[in-house]
């Protein structure tokens, strides 16, 4: 069985994400799947996505670790409801940030929790500049 994942937002440049569980079991957010389909496409680019902000809470004796890459990125005991906002200690969790994140709930107890994601390449904005008038022209003189 898998861990149920779900996008709670996904804009230009955050993706959040909440994961919930009560088996050992697994998930996986693949970063290439990203876009946010309104307003946003994938470029030739390699996907480049930062955690910056995480939580995690659970029942007691429970146990979650966040890998990218088969590279441990995240530990914790989820009955201490560990936080981290990585850009407000300047730090963004840019951990093998080209690697797909996979969530590991590894007793089976109930957990949750929600990654917040930057992205740092591989999307191009779709936009459209408009100009309405001379004052909003920047190529006339006092707009």
């Amino acid at each position: 069985m898998a861990m149920t994942i779900t996008t709670l937002r996904n804009t230009n440049q955050e993706t959040v994400i909440h994961f919930a569980s009560t088996l050992v079991e697994s998930g996986t957010i693949t970063i290439a799947d990203l876009t946010a389909t309104a307003s946003q496409a994938r470029n030739s680019d390699a996907p480049v996505v930062d955690i910056v902000k995480w939580t995690i809470s659970g029942e007691l004796t429970s146990s979650v670790t966040i890998t990218r890459n088969s590279k441990l990125v995240i530990a914790g005991a989820p009955e201490n409801a560990p936080y981290m906002e990585n850009n407000a200690w300047g730090i963004p969790l840019n951990i093998e940030n080209t690697s797909n994140i996979v969530i590991n709930n590894l007793v089976e107890k109930a957990v949750t929790g929600i990654i917040v994601l930057r992205k740092q390449a591989g999307w191009s904005t779709k936009f459209e500049p408009a100009t309405f008038g001379s004052y909003d022209d920047p190529t006339q003189v006092g707009s």
